[in-house]
């Protein structure tokens, strides 16, 4: 699936490391502002995750930039009730962004994680401590379903 619009917000990334390999992961959320009709003066906003370090730091998206992303749908279900999450597969730069380098140059990894601090440092003021909580907790669950891990807290939700 593909959606255009604006990246309305960069979420702070998050990262850890997994409970059952060991290996290190990160992700990252950002708000996208897209319009369904071409008549419509307000925006509608959908938060999509990229997970993977790597994949952070090619697409590079920050705020304003105007990207088509391709990103597919995935639910997962706790204590009967179903929750869906939006993971960005791909990223086109659109309109004024066009123009934006999609294959940064290479960068050693503590280059990487002063950009990645760097670009999260805004998004940081703009969220309460209550929100980054569950943020983190959401993302731990997602990570957890992503390897099949389970620590007992699978009824426990952040809301």
């Amino acid at each position: 699936m593909e959606l255009e619009g604006r990246i309305h917000l960069v979420m702070p990334a998050m990262s850890g490391v997994s409970q059952r390999t060991g290996n290190p992961w990160m992700s990252q959320e950002y708000v996208l502002a897209y319009y369904w009709f071409p008549n419509q003066t307000q925006a509608s906003y959908v938060v999509m995750r990229v997970f993977g370090e790597d994949r952070i730091k090619n697409f590079g998206l920050q705020p304003n930039d105007e990207v088509k992303v391709r990103f597919h749908a995935e639910a997962h279900e706790n204590n009967g009730r179903w929750y869906n999450e939006l993971r960005i597969d791909g990223v086109t730069f659109v309109g004024a962004s066009a123009g934006k380098n999609q294959q940064p140059a290479q960068q050693s990894a503590a280059d990487a994680a002063v950009t990645l601090a760097q670009s999260a440092a805004p998004a940081q003021a703009e969220i309460t401590p209550e929100q980054r909580a569950a943020l983190e907790k959401l993302n731990l669950m997602g990570e957890q379903a992503a390897n099949g891990d389970s620590n007992g807290s699978e009824g426990e939700l952040p809301f």
